[in-house]
C-alpha cells in the first residue's frame, strides 16, 4: 500500500512538472533542434552514401564495359577456324588475336573446343549450360567474364570459350583506369542482412562522412551451377571524395548550376534550423516569464489582493495579454469596492426593514363584533405601501391603506413621514373637537404637497368604524375601490374619484358612509395586488381578486381571509420578480353581532357599483 501510495505520488509529480508550460516549452525547443541535426545528420548521410556508390558504380559500369569489349574475341576465334580441325596455335591469325588478348584482357584465357563424332578435337572444357553466353559468371565460387560462342559445321561443332577471371590483375586496371582504390576480395554472395553485418558499423559506412569503410562492388552474375541471376561481390572501394567532387565538376556548367543550388538550398535549411530554435529559446523564455508573471498575479488576485499588478514586458502579444490582465485587476478591485459598498448598504436597508417592520400595527384595536387584519409585501428590501389602525374612542377605529409612489427607499421614507403625519392629525382631533373626516384627509394632502417633490404622491384609502352605529365612514384619494361582500354574496364596489394626496395642495375630499350589516366584509387594497404577473406575464386582475373573496367563508375572520388573499397572489406571480409593493387589509363583520346602538338604516352617500 505505501509503494502504491509513493508511485502515485512520483506519477502526480511529474504530469503537474509537465503541466507547467516552460516544460513544455523547452520539450518543443529540444524537438525543433533534434529535428534540424536530424536533418543535417540525413543530408550528410545522403552525400556519404552518394560519394561510397559512386566508386563502386565506376567499377561495376568499367567491369561491363570489359564485358561488352570482349564479346567479339569469341567470335574472332571462330572466325579462323573453318573447318572441323584445330588451327595451328602458330597461325599468323591466331597469334595476332593472342597478342590482343594478352594486351587487352591479362590473365584471360580463350579456347577452341571441336567435337565430332569421334569426340573432342582439343582442349575440352564444358560450357556448362547455354551453347551461347556472353556476360558475367560465378563458377565454383570464382567470378570471370565470360564468352561463348557454338558454330555448326558439317561432321561437328565448334565452341569457342573466352573467360577473364575477376583477379587482382584486373583491380589494379581498374584503379589505375578509373584512379581509385579498387582492391580484391573472396567472391561472395551479396546479401542485405549479412550475418557480419552490425548496425554501428553501417551507420559508420554510410552515415559519418570522411570514415574510410569500404564499400562493395555488387555485380549480377549467372551461377554456372544452377544457372541462376545472384549478386556476388567481388570487389571493394575505398571512397575518394575528392575525385567525386571532381567528377561533379566535370559535369558542365548545367548540372554544376544544379549542385550549386542544391548545396545553397541545403545551407539555407540549415540556417532556418538553426534560426527556428534561436527563435524558439527567445519564445520560450518570453512567454514563459510571461505566464509564470500572470500566474503569480492570477494567485494574487484569487487570494483578494486585487491591487497587484503584472508587469508589461513588451508591445506583442503577450504585452496585451499583461496589460488586459491588469485592466481587468482594476475592474474587480473597484467591484470590490462597489461590492462592500453594496453590502453595507443591503445592511443598512436589512436595518431599515425591520425598523419598517416596526411601523406596521402589530395588532388590532379590539372593537365589538369586528375583526380587522393586514398584510404587506414589499417588492424590495423596504417598500412604500402602508396599513395602520388607529383607536378613536370607545368602539370605533380608524383604518389607514396607502401606497407611496415608486419604490426602495425613498417610497419607504415617504410612507413613514406619512404615517406620521396620520398620527399626529388624527390624535389632534381626537383631543379636540371632532372635525369631518374629509378635513383630516385635506390636512394631510396639504402637509404632504411638494414636501417630497412635485412628482411624489400617495394614493390613500382611510375609513373609520363606528360599531356602535355599524357604519363605515371612508375618503378614497385615488386607492382602488375596495371591495365589499354582503352576507347574501352580492358584491359592490366603493368608487371613488378624488385625487391622491400630496399631488395638488388645494384638493378637496368627500366622505362617505357605510352601513355594515352582520356577515360584511371589506377588502381593501392596493394596486400591486391586482397588477401582479405570472410567468405568462398575465396580470391578476380585479375580476380574479372578487372570485377569490366570493371563495372564502363568512365563517372566516378578517386574519384568515388576508392571509388567503395573500397566498392567492403569491402562488400566481411564483417564479416572477415582484411587480410592486402588495397591501391588503380586510375589514369582517361577525354574523351574529348585535349593534350597541341603534343602527343606522341611512344609505351611504356615494354610490356603489354593483358587481
Amino acid at each position: 500500500m505505501i509503494r502504491e501510495t509513493q508511485k502515485t505520488r512520483r506519477r502526480n509529480a511529474v504530469q503537474l512538472a509537465w503541466g507547467r508550460i516552460r516544460w513544455r516549452l523547452a520539450a518543443i525547443v529540444i524537438f525543433t533542434g533534434i529535428s534540424t541535426i536530424l536533418v543535417g545528420c540525413l543530408a550528410a548521410a545522403a552525400l556519404n552514401v552518394m560519394v561510397r556508390r559512386e566508386g563502386a558504380n565506376v567499377v561495376e559500369k568499367q567491369i561491363q564495359a570489359l564485358e561488352q569489349a570482349s564479346r567479339p574475341v569469341a567470335s574472332a576465334i571462330l572466325g579462323n577456324s573453318r573447318s572441323c580441325t584445330a588451327p595451328t596455335s602458330n597461325s599468323f591469325a591466331i597469334e595476332a588475336l593472342r597478342e590482343y588478348t594478352n594486351e587487352m584482357f591479362p590473365e584471360a584465357q580463350a579456347t577452341l573446343r571441336v567435337e565430332t563424332d569421334a569426340g573432342v578435337a582439343s582442349d575440352p572444357r564444358d560450357p556448362g549450360h547455354p551453347p551461347d553466353f556472353s556476360g558475367l559468371a560465378v563458377d565454383h565460387g570464382r567470378l570471370e567474364i565470360r564468352n561463348i560462342t557454338t558454330r555448326k559445321l558439317d561432321g561437328c561443332r565448334l565452341t569457342a570459350i573466352f573467360s577473364l577471371p575477376l583477379g587482382l590483375q584486373l583491380a589494379q586496371r581498374l584503379s589505375s583506369v578509373d584512379r581509385l582504390e579498387v582492391m580484391p576480395v573472396s567472391p561472395r554472395p551479396f546479401r542485405v542482412h549479412s550475418p557480419e553485418q552490425r548496425v554501428f558499423h553501417t551507420i559508420e559506412d554510410n552515415f559519418f562522412p570522411g570514415f574510410s569503410g569500404r564499400a562493395a562492388v555488387v555485380l549480377t552474375v549467372r551461377n554456372w551451377q544452377s544457372g541462376a541471376m545472384e549478386d556476388w561481390i567481388g570487389y571493394v572501394v575505398r571512397p575518394s571524395y575528392r575525385n567525386t567532387f571532381q567528377d561533379v565538376a566535370r559535369l558542365g556548367s548545367q548540372w554544376a548550376n544544379w549542385v550549386w543550388l542544391g548545396t545553397a538550398l541545403a545551407a539555407l535549411v540549415f540556417v532556418f534550423g538553426v534560426a527556428g530554435v534561436w527563435i524558439c529559446i527567445r519564445l520560450d523564455s518570453n512567454i514563459a516569464t510571461a505566464i509564470d508573471s500572470l500566474s503569480a498575479a492570477a494567485h494574487q488576485i484569487a487570494l483578494g489582493n486585487f491591487a497587484w499588478r503584472t508587469s508589461v514586458l513588451g508591445d506583442d502579444q503577450l504585452g496585451d495579454l499583461s496589460r488586459t490582465f491588469n485592466e481587468m485587476a482594476v475592474a474587480l478591485e473597484r467591484f470590490q469596492k462597489e461590492q462592500v459598498a453594496a453590502l453595507r448598504t443591503e445592511s443598512e436597508l436589512q436595518v431599515a426593514r425591520t425598523v419598517q417592520e416596526y411601523l406596521f400595527p402589530g395588532s388590532a384595536p379590539l372593537v365589538h363584533g369586528v375583526t380587522v387584519a393586514g398584510r404587506t409585501s414589499a417588492a424590495r428590501t423596504v417598500g412604500g405601501d402602508l396599513y395602520d389602525y388607529f383607536e378613536l374612542g370607545r368602539n370605533k377605529i380608524g383604518i389607514l391603506c396607502a401606497d407611496v409612489s415608486g419604490k426602495g427607499i425613498p417610497a419607504a421614507l415617504m410612507m413613514a413621514n406619512l404615517q406620521a403625519l396620520m398620527r399626529a392629525h388624527v390624535r389632534n382631533a381626537n383631543g379636540a373637537t371632532k372635525q369631518p373626516t374629509s378635513v383630516l384627509i385635506e390636512a394631510i394632502n396639504r402637509e404632504l404637497a411638494g414636501r417630497f417633490g412635485n412628482n411624489r404622491y400617495a394614493t390613500l384609502f382611510w375609513a373609520e368604524y363606528d360599531a356602535n352605529r355599524s357604519v363605515l365612514t371612508y375618503v378614497n384619494a385615488g386607492n382602488p375601490p375596495p371591495i365589499l361582500i354582503r352576507a347574501d354574496g352580492e358584491v359592490e364596489r366603493l368608487e371613488a374619484d378624488s385625487f391622491p394626496v400630496g399631488m395638488f395642495v388645494n384638493a378637496t375630499y368627500a366622505a362617505s358612509e357605510l352601513p355594515m350589516w352582520p356577515g360584511s366584509r371589506v377588502v381593501i387594497f392596493t394596486d400591486g395586488l391586482t397588477d401582479a404577473q405570472n410567468v405568462a406575464d398575465e396580470e391578476f386582475g380585479e375580476e380574479r381578486l372578487i372570485a377569490c373573496c366570493r371563495r372564502i367563508h363568512q365563517s372566516l375572520d378578517a386574519k384568515t381571509s388576508a392571509d388567503l388573499l395573500m397566498k392567492a397572489v403569491t402562488e400566481w406571480s411564483l417564479g416572477t420578480e415582484p411587480f410592486d409593493d402588495t397591501t391588503v387589509v380586510v375589514i369582517d363583520v361577525a354574523i351574529d353581532v348585535a349593534p350597541q346602538a341603534e343602527a343606522t338604516t341611512m344609505p351611504p352617500v356615494a354610490a356603489f357599483r354593483h358587481e
